[in-house]
């Protein structure tokens, strides 16, 4: 199961994205980890909303350490994961998130998210659990082997080097040890390193004053040489990591302007910096139970998005990535003739057709035109080999469509299909079963 990306996910997760981001402003993080764990229900594959939960995971930890008592009652679900692994081991991924929601630093809940997360081909979540061990706790070979096997496995070389020199640390008279690092520094220096992940879970829990520092020592630099362009876009990315949204935005302007405009990295954080001092503003509006003021942002925030994606998809044509967003959001802002103009274009980008002809099909089928809807689906099932959480959406759609088509023997095979695989998805057990 590869890392799936936001932009990619089924329909409603970005809604619990945003809900979780917003109580994590907030530091509601129990309501945060209720919005991310949904995401992830809907698809195991999001790496950035798993860091994103475990960070939430963290700092509550930190704040509140769990009692004995919570451990052992989690004794017997412990148990429940472990016997899963092997059978459904997305449900015993689930479990055991669950178990590192109340105690991430817990060793025994750890193996088993590992022995998961392995077996559900999902190795960048066992990589974040043993680093979240391995800076939270002494360092211990018993974590350290097994990340440093899974940077090996994802070709993070340089990673695996760092690794295997802090067991060498801990054990330097191990021989094995030592030809282990000297095997993995002769496969950094092969030019095949990989590099470190953006939007770490450390990002969301390092310490406020460590931020702070930082930011003015960024700050400092920026007034001694202001014509750097480097050093304006590294403050306003301390700015947006600070939550400073208002300074970000006055910073991006400036490296817009100094770089002559039109530069996709720069216009893209700054259209992120403005969506996001809008959406501190709903949380607060929506904290104070101002529901006047809340309809009013949400819809503010709609039209914003909508407006960013138009212009971003007039200022770069050729980008396929542009238009396969901008689609997707005039789908889920009910404008589905708008929405298919842009995804007929947006299904000539390899990354994004299978996605682009599911909205296609969900757009043509808000129409009425049930038999193109059905021709979008049927082009893209034959280009999915594996049964995940994409093929079951498109699986359900074409159900869903025949059965309203009064094709109630072809509706029955569709959805047999996932009730074969996964019984839980949606209500295919009663569609099946009835």
């Amino acid at each position: 199961m590869a890392e799936v990306k936001l932009e990619d996910a089924p329909q409603g997760v970005r809604t619990y994205y945003d809900k979780g981001i917003a109580a994590m402003e907030r530091d509601n993080l129990d309501y945060a980890m209720d919005m991310f764990e949904a995401a992830l229900k809907l698809e195991p594959g999001l790496l950035q909303i798993r860091k994103l939960l475990r960070a939430a995971a963290v700092k509550k930890t930190k704040a509140t350490p769990p009692g004995k008592l919570a451990i052992a009652k989690a004794t017997a679900r412990l148990m429940k994961a472990s016997a899963r692994v092997k059978k459904n081991p997305r449900q015993a991924l689930e479990m055991a998130e669950q178990l590192l929601r109340i105690d991430p630093l817990n060793r025994s809940f750890a193996k088993v998210q590992c022995e998961a997360a392995e077996a559900a081909d999902l190795p960048e979540a066992a990589i974040l659990t043993l680093e979240v061990l391995n800076d939270n706790k002494p360092p211990t070979p018993s974590v350290l082997e097994p990340l440093a096997r899974l940077y090996r496995t994802t070709q993070q070389f340089d990673l695996e080097y760092k690794c295997r020199g802090q067991i060498c640390k801990l054990a330097p008279h191990d021989t094995e040890a030592l030809k282990q690092m000297k095997d993995a520094a002769a496969r950094l220096t092969m030019g095949k390193a990989g590099w470190q992940k953006a939007e770490s879970y450390r990002d969301v829990i390092r310490p406020e004053a460590d931020r702070r520092d930082e930011l003015e020592e960024i700050q400092a630099k920026v007034d001694a040489e202001p014509k750097d362009l480097n050093l304006r876009r590294a403050l306003a990315d301390h700015q947006l990591r600070r939550k400073q949204y208002a300074a970000a935005i006055d910073t991006l302007q400036a490296c817009r302007d100094m770089a002559g405009g039109n530069v996709p990295q720069i216009d893209r954080k700054l259209l992120e910096a403005r969506e996001h001092l809008l959406m501190s503003k709903l949380a607060e509006a929506e904290d104070g139970d101002d529901r006047e003021t809340t309809s009013t942002l949400r819809n503010e925030l709609a039209e914003m998005r909508l407006k960013n994606a138009a212009a971003q998809t007039e200022r770069y044509p050729n980008d396929l990535q542009l238009k396969f967003d901008y689609g997707k959001l005039l789908f889920e802002n009910g404008r589905f003739t708008e929405a298919i103009q842009q995804l007929q274009h947006a299904r000539r980008n390899p990354q994004r057709r299978i996605r682009a002809l599911l909205y296609l099909a969900k757009a043509f089928k808000a129409k009425g035109q049930l038999q193109i809807a059905r021709e979008q689906l049927e082009t893209a099932l034959p280009e999915l080999s594996t049964m995940d959480e994409t093929k079951k959406e498109i699986l359900y759609e074409l159900g869903s469509l025949c059965e309203a088509d009064g094709l109630a023997g072809e509706a029955d095979h569709y959805f047999r299909e996932i009730y074969a695989v996964d019984i839980a998805y949606r209500d295919v057990a009663k569609r099946v079963e009835r």
